[in-house]
Formats: structure tokens, sequence, C-alpha cells
């Protein structure tokens, strides 16, 4: 149906110019249709519940320079379809990529009504778009075949969280679905409060090497990943880390259980059990199985600990390996960065300090 009332949303929800949001186009029981008018390669669509349209008035939908990296290109990947390369070099911490999504749809949209009521709330927000928006969008490719633009959302979205109840959705942004899945890729991402989807290089990457990203849980062992891939993209996962002869593979998912349980042990910060030891345990098996795409957190955990023993210097050496690989998994916004830069201008200060000794043996 034609929703009534459709409005241009402003912040005290009187009418406003372009570059802001309208709708509600249509509705299908609680859920409605919003768009942006912007730049056509940065037009939004969304597919949500009426509270989440004042949380939308936070974000800012006018047009922005985003980011493109020139050293890479598109090219055909053979077994993977469309993927991106280095043309140079590219140094570890250079950005490559900045995006907004197309569409967004709340998560609960699948739960709650019929599958040709959700097509047609998805075409709505896709016709919305400029033509070249929906150019890219459609561009992208699917996996499960059906219904085209269902396919093509679900195979290709982040999930996104505006924040507050009900606030999680389901973001499509069609420049980032041209990085490919690797378990151990060699691009770190994260998608910041305004939705713009940041990708930089977690290490040095030769020129002709393709740029991946994770698509998944990387911790999980090498059969979950694998299952994760066929059921929720439809391939089977042929990296370097999944090709793995078995007795080798087997040896990985033991480190990745191991990971699991000392990361568990040094994040209760109360633990009297946990040595130095253990923390230089953790760091090295995160590099051992080249999970350095996502070390941050585990730089945050040796920090803290190495605070707690009284070891303020190495505590200081770690929070700045956090803040250092936190700007690139998480963003300069993450609670984590402002918590290892409270740490590093006063570690004999901080909470944590001399907390539980650690005599040397």
């Amino acid at each position: 149906m034609q929703c009534p009332g459709r409005q241009q949303i402003g912040q005290n929800g009187h009418q406003v110019s372009q570059n802001e949001w309208e709708g509600p186009h249509v509705c299908i029981s609680k859920y409605c249709v919003w768009s942006t008018a912007v730049a056509p390669g940065e037009a939004l669509s969304v597919v949500t519940i009426h509270a989440n349209s004042q949380r939308l008035q936070g974000l800012s939908a006018s047009s922005l320079d985003l980011h493109r990296s020139q050293t890479f290109r598109t090219i055909r990947v053979p077994g993977k379809g469309i993927g991106m390369v280095a043309d140079k070099t590219i140094r570890r911490g250079e950005q490559i990529l900045e995006a907004k999504p197309a569409i967004l749809v709340h998560t609960d949209l699948v739960e709650d009504l019929g599958t040709e009521e959700q097509y047609q709330l998805l075409e709505t927000a896709v016709a919305l778009l400029p033509q070249t928006r929906q150019q890219q969008f459609l561009a992208q490719a699917g996996e499960f075949g059906g219904h085209r633009i269902n396919d093509t959302m679900f195979t290709n979205s982040f999930q996104i969280n505006l924040g507050g109840q009900n606030g999680h959705h389901f973001g499509n942004f069609p420049e980032v679905s041209r990085f490919n899945h690797d378990c151990r890729p060699n691009v770190a991402f994260y998608i910041d409060e305004n939705l713009i989807h940041h990708t930089h290089a977690i290490r040095d990457i030769e020129a002709g090497e393709e740029l991946t990203i994770s698509y998944l849980d990387s911790f999980k062992a090498r059969q979950v990943r694998q299952t994760r891939a066929h059921s929720s993209w439809g391939f089977a996962c042929t990296c370097a880390q999944c090709s793995l002869p078995k007795e080798e593979a087997d040896v990985s998912d033991a480190r990745l259980y191991s990971i699991y349980r000392i990361e568990n042990q040094l994040a209760d910060l109360g633990n009297r059990n946990v040595t130095p030891d253990m923390v230089e345990q953790l760091i090295n098996l995160y590099k051992e199985e080249r999970l350095e795409f996502k070390i941050a957190d585990a730089y945050t955990i040796a920090a803290l600990n190495y605070n707690i023993f009284g070891m303020s210097d190495t505590a200081k050496k770690y929070a700045n390996l956090s803040i250092e690989q936190g700007l690139l998994e998480h963003g300069p916004g993450a609670p984590d960065i402002a918590a290892m830069r409270l740490l590093l201008a006063n570690a004999e200060g901080h909470w944590t300090y001399n907390r539980r000794p650690y005599i040397l043996q």
C-alpha cells in the first residue's frame, strides 16, 4: 500500500530540502521503505520499522568525498567470478576503499513477512535508487537463484546496527562485494557510526595479489567455516587455510581452540592463575594462525594483563599495538582505542596497575 503522509524527514519533523531522508514510500505491516536523495553513486534505500526513521535522521545523508585507492583493479578471478587485485604494492595500513550502503533491510523482515511481501518491499527499495545506483546493486552476483533482488541482497550483505532496540539490519555495499573471501585475508574492514564501510591493508600486499576480506568467523574450525561458507554464500572455500592437508588442518584447529581457551582466561582480569607466558602464548598463536587481521583485541587483553602484573612498560607496548591495529580493524571511535589511550597516558595511575604483581621466577 502507499503510505499516507509521505514526507521528507527533517531533524524536527519539518519538510526539508534535498540530501535528506524521504518516506515512508510504501508500508507492509510495520515495515516501510525510506530513501535518500543524494549523489547517485551514494543513494540509499532502507526497509525498516518506523521507530528507526528517527535513527536515520542521525545519519549524514549528504554526499561525502569517499576514498577510493588507485592501487587496485577489478578483474575476473578463476573459480571466483569478479574480484580485485593490487595494481602495485599496497603497504600495511594503507586505505583501500570507503563505501556507502545502497540498501539496508531490517533483520527481522524475513521472519515477520511472507515471501511475496518481502519481495515487494525490496523491489520498491531498489526502484527508488537512481539508475546508476540500481545498476551497481544489480551488477552484484547472487548465489542461490530465485528472486534476483532478494538473492543479490542477502548474498552480499553485512550486519549493521543502527543502535537501540530493533536496530539490527543487513547492509549491502555494491563496491565492497568485489572483495572475495579468504579465511586469512589481507584486508581488514569496519563500518563506522555513519554506515561508511572502510577497508585497509592489514599487511603489505604485492602487485598482482588478490585483495580479500573474511566473510565469516575465521576463529572457527575448518569444517565449521566450510559449512558456513556453503550454507550462507553457496561456495566451497578453497583458500590456503581451508586447503591445508588434514594433519595440518587438525593442528590449525587445535591452535584455534587454544586461542579460545587462553583468551577467555586472560579476559577474566580477576583470574589469579594467568601469567605473562600465557599472554605471549596467545599473541604467538594469533601470528602462527595468520590472524593478524583480527589481533587488536588480543593486544588490548595483553596490555591490560601486563599492567595488572605491574609491568607497565610492556603494557604500554601492547597498548600502542592495540591502537595501531584497532584503527584498521575497528576505526577511531572504537571503545578500546579510548581505553588504550587512557592507559598510555598514565599506566601506573590506571585502575589495573599492579593489582596482581607478578614476581619473575
